[in-house]
């Protein structure tokens, strides 16, 4: 199902300074007056406050690395995780919803989860990856930052972060990114943490040759995950490890592959390896 052409429903934004509601049109938020830019067709509904030096290093780097970010892995590894993650967003909403997928980077994720009749926003650090995502229709996506969601409280079924809270470089952080997510989900909606799992061996080696890593990253373990959620007044409801499938599997490969995959994901002992520890919780 190819992306709507229609417009999205509308969402309400808010001043990530001081959380009053942002005019979509003069871009103005109208209660501390506040002007956002928009640059080359990116709203940046960034906080005011100077970004710390990680998080400098971090947009720099995506900004350089922004055109060739798609082609990092293999194509058909890169399709294989994000079927696997839009599979679990259609379990949990069945009859489609609004969906915030925060670190949205280029939109590779939210164009198929759009394509599965889902509406899709999106907020990413990185203004040219956003660029990139709006490119692919995502026209609800935005500058921003985790832990400052520009959104209304209540906005969303569903908020998810694939791969992002490792570039997060404290457990502070990490925390309030998971808050954020909790309070802009709807009542009974579901957030869905999506991260690569520190126990699985092969991380330190890939993180040290893709572009899109610049050493201040921190893998977060799962027990940290289930307490920031518990934290945010989240109930977990399900507790995954998933993946196994590295970048160098050649793609005749992939069919035989996914048995042996599905084998490490369910064997207790062994799951400890998969490649990503997933935690889904309900508010």
């Amino acid at each position: 199902m190819p992306i709507s052409s229609t417009p999205p429903p509308t969402v309400d934004l808010i001043c990530p300074d001081c959380r009053g509601d942002i005019d979509p049109e003069s871009w103005r938020c109208e209660s501390c007056a506040r002007v956002f830019e928009v640059r080359d067709g990116v709203p940046e509904l960034l906080p005011s406050a100077p970004a710390g030096e990680t998080e400098e290093r971090q947009h720099a780097l995506y900004a350089a690395v922004a055109h060739e970010y798609d082609d990092v892995f293999p194509r058909h590894v890169a399709e294989h995780y994000i079927d696997k993650r839009t599979a679990l967003v259609t379990s949990l909403l069945p009859f489609g919803g609004l969906v915030l997928d925060v670190g949205c980077g280029t939109g590779q994720l939210g164009a198929a989860i759009a394509s599965e009749g889902f509406d899709v926003f999106g907020v990413d650090l990185s203004s040219s990856m956003v660029a990139r995502a709006r490119e692919r229709g995502l026209v609800g996506t935005y500058a921003g930052v985790t832990t400052a969601l520009p959104f209304a409280d209540h906005s969303f079924d569903l908020a998810l972060t694939v791969a992002t809270l490792h570039h997060l470089e404290t457990p502070e952080r990490v925390a309030q990114t998971v808050c954020e997510m909790g309070r802009v989900i709807k009542p009974g909606g579901f957030v869905v943490l999506w991260d690569h799992n520190p126990s699985n061996p092969y991380w330190p080696i890939l993180m040290k040759r893709v572009p899109q890593d610049s050493g201040d990253e921190r893998l977060v373990p799962q027990a940290e995950l289930l307490a920031d959620v518990r934290t945010a007044g989240l109930r977990p409801v399900r507790v995954l490890r998933s993946g196994f499938t590295p970048d160098f599997l050649p793609l005749w490969l992939m069919s035989v592959w996914r048995w042996v995959e599905r084998a490490v994901e369910v064997t207790p002992g062994l799951n400890v390896l998969a490649a990503h520890n997933v935690v889904v919780a309900r508010k």
